[in-house]
């Protein structure tokens, strides 16, 4: 297993905004939950959010139907 190597700009940043938002509670509460679920992403664990549980995005199969494929003819309208 690799551990990849803190960049500590990227907390220094973090505690910057951290700081800058302590007189917000609200904002101050929502950036310390994003970035509690973009770390969990990060880890590949499962995150749950009160009762809300986030799914991985899941691309719809396009259709191989030939006649996807065909424009309709502007011209055929009239």
């Amino acid at each position: 297993m690799d551990i990849e190597k803190l960049d500590l700009n990227n907390v220094i940043e973090v505690e910057r905004i951290k700081k800058k938002l302590e007189s917000d509670k609200k904002l101050l509460e929502f950036f310390l939950l994003l970035i509690d679920v973009a770390n969990k992403n990060l880890n590949k664990e499962e995150t749950l959010i009160g009762d809300i549980t986030i799914e991985d995005n899941v691309e719809p199969e396009l259709s191989d139907h030939e006649s996807d494929d065909e424009l309709p003819n502007p011209e055929d309208d009239y």
